[in-house]
């Protein structure tokens, strides 16, 4: 059965065979045109032509021999072409997901034959495909096309091929840095070109398994092993000096172990600045290179101090080195850079934590990565940080944002006042403390030459401003008069002006009522609810204790062994909500004092000082008297003057016979 071609013409040395058809045109003396199928003699047979041999033979020698018979004809031209090509049945074995007899076109390949297969398993080898052909066998060897993209094994099928796809062979395994790690299979070891009996394959070069991986990955110094086993079960492990000896066989891996690249040329501008990464040496030779620019750095970069991370040959260690970025923008200071320097910029959130060191923040600097502001983060160097503690200037006092700050060569007390957020309105400017400490090293800058240990500085003097200050430095800022607060206390109820009221130092519940206008008529003194702040949290620290305790005595009740001791399910329960209870209550912190304006005038000592947060409930006077308890008919009764006890109690019905 004949099937119709694919796409595209077939080419000249395409293989005829027994039932394809070929279109015959003459055009010229003879005209005719005609589709013909060759016999199964293997005959192209025309009319009026002689029989020509075709199965077997290429299509352009049938074409050749065409024209050449109608050549003979006067004045004609023929054209020969395939319009049908025979269906070839194909015999799959072995290592194949799907093995049998396969029916394909000519126009297939050995790789059409197994993907109509299924592909081959991972048991079946790549490397020694054997097709039958008319007797005579073929090696075919994927490799050509799968690593080194040749198709000269990729042959065309023909009728009654056999592929045969026997079992793995000998392998290599190669792992480390190269393109393409993995197990290769090698071929096996002929007499006739390996001379030595003992290998069962063949023997490979280093260089010949990295050819088949692809290349290793970088190009810097690598180490290549191979590990093998011994003909006692040990593993062994050779180091390959020689990359062109033919060492690996069968079972042997190598491994590449990639050496540590280093930069050269290179500084790197880590941290809180536009143009983090690297930069070439040749064109930032110097911080002023680097950082020349005041839009270099951002607006939460730290000015004071940066530091430059410099390894040091000599002793094999990282030595730092402080500049002030401030300085370097401003054209007032430089200072060479070298190969490998890595350049740190801060901000401001990461010396905060230094001012704070008992905060669960952690000192936080971004990965160079692109924009800062995307950056992911990690916790600072250490040895940075306390390199960053060493260099701290101390500021205390009426300052908005007191703590330490860390400085270089430069500081002035100007900016360091400026960076702390500046002076609080109390601050008592013209008597600034600077304690200056002794330094431990020679000073790189004479901005920073210590001339007594202590000083008062006037900020308001012009020359005060750029009073120097260096490491271990105290900044104390007095304070003219008490910190700002927000001093008040709230009366409200039975009061002729109710309302939030603020309090001074001296200030009594006296004072304040009379401020307030006084109570109203119906106003009801020694009724007066006090609330204070800190008897609030105290009662609520009582209330919490408490819960403790009975936590406690519970969890050890729950414990208890006997079981005439355990609590029941009830009581527990019961245990449970008060503990809940005394959690959530709201502490009323109640004092009391004496609120009658009038036995406050005569006794002046029983007038309580107010503190902030104070609040005075002053309530009506009631005008009923409440009977309850033991009494027939208990009520609450019309207030009278001159009314006893007995006489309320016989309102409301006398006593039941069970009172006391």
């Amino acid at each position: 059965m004949a099937e119709a071609l694919p796409a595209g013409a077939a080419q000249d040395d395409f293989i005829l065979s027994i039932g394809d058809e070929l279109s015959v045109v003459m055009r010229g003396q003879r005209q005719a045109q005609l589709k013909t199928q060759i016999t199964s003699e293997g005959l192209l047979i025309i009319d009026q032509l002689d029989p020509i041999p075709a199965a077997g033979r290429p299509l352009g020698q049938v074409r050749e021999q065409l024209e050449s018979a109608v050549a003979q004809l006067y004045n004609t031209d023929v054209f020969l072409s395939l319009t049908k090509v025979n269906q070839v049945n194909v015999l799959i074995a072995g290592h194949v997901k799907n093995p049998g007899r396969k029916t394909l076109t000519g126009f297939d390949t050995v790789l059409d034959a197994l993907s109509a297969a299924g592909g081959i398993e991972k048991t079946g080898t790549l490397r020694q495909i054997k097709l039958i052909r008319d007797g005579r066998t073929t090696v075919i060897d994927l490799y050509g096309l799968l690593i080194y993209g040749s198709d000269a094994a990729d042959l065309a099928l023909r009728n009654g091929d056999k592929i045969m796809v026997r079992p793995i062979g000998p392998t290599v395994a190669i792992s480390g840095g190269v393109k393409r790690p993995g197990i290769y299979e090698i071929l096996p070891a002929l007499q006739a070109n390996w001379t030595d009996p003992a290998h069962k394959s063949q023997r490979l070069a280093a260089n010949d398994l990295l050819d088949m991986a692809g290349g290793v990955l970088s190009t810097a110094q690598n180490r290549y092993l191979r590990m093998g086993m011994t003909e006692g079960g040990a593993e062994n492990v050779q180091d390959i000096s020689d990359p062109m000896a033919r060492v690996f066989g069968d079972g042997d891996i190598l491994t590449v172990e990639r050496g540590k690249e280093r930069r050269e040329g290179t500084v790197e501008l880590v941290g809180h600045a536009r143009t983090i990464g690297l930069h070439a040496l040749s064109d930032t030779q110097s911080l002023a290179a680097l950082l020349g620019e005041e839009k270099e750095l951002q607006r939460d970069t730290y000015p004071l101090i940066g530091v430059i991370e410099r390894w040091n040959k000599a002793d094999m260690t990282r030595s730092l080195i402080a500049f002030p970025p401030l300085l370097v923008i401003a054209q007032q200071y430089d200072r060479k850079l070298i190969d490998g320097d890595i350049v740190h910029l801060f901000s401001h959130n990461e010396i905060a934590t230094l001012r704070n060191p008992e905060t669960d923040a952690q000192l936080m600097q971004p990965i160079a990565t692109g924009s800062s502001e995307e950056a992911e983060h990690l916790p600072l160097d250490p040895l940075i940080a306390e390199f960053l503690k060493e260099r701290a200037v101390f500021v205390r006092g009426a300052v908005r944002q007191p703590g330490a700050y860390p400085v270089s060569a430069g500081a002035t007390l100007e900016t360091v006042l400026a960076i702390a957020g500046g002076a609080t309105l109390e601050a008592n400017t013209r008597s600034i403390e600077i304690s200056r400490a002794v330094p431990t090293e020679p000073i790189d800058s004479p901005l920073l030459q210590p001339a007594q240990r202590r000083l008062n500085v006037n900020l308001a003097s012009p020359e005060a401003g750029g009073t120097a200050l260096g490491a271990g430095d105290t900044v104390r800022i007095n304070q003219k008069y008490r910190k700002v607060e927000d001093n008040h206390v709230l009366l409200v109820g039975e009061i002729v002006n109710p309302g939030t009221y603020d309090v001074m130092p001296g200030d009594t519940l006296g004072s304040l009522l009379s401020r307030a206008g006084g109570m109203t008529p119906q106003a009801y003194a020694d009724g007066a609810v006090f609330s204070r702040t800190s008897e609030r949290k105290r009662e609520e620290g009582r209330f919490k204790a408490q819960a403790r305790d009975l936590e406690l005595r519970l969890a050890a009740m729950l414990e208890e062994r006997d079981p005439d001791k355990m609590p029941s399910e009830r009581e527990v329960s019961s245990a449970k909500d008060l503990i809940s209870q005394l959690r959530q209550a709201e502490a009323l912190g109640r004092i009391t004092v004496e609120a009658d304006p009038a036995i406050l005038a005569k006794n002046p000592e029983q007038d309580i000082l107010l503190e902030s947060g104070d609040r005075i409930f002053i309530p009506k006077r009631p005008m009923t008297v409440r009977v309850a308890g033991e009494v027939l008919s208990p009520a609450a009764l019309q207030f009278r003057t001159q009314t006893g006890p007995r006489d309320y109690i016989t309102q409301a019905g006398g006593y039941t016979y069970n009172a006391d």
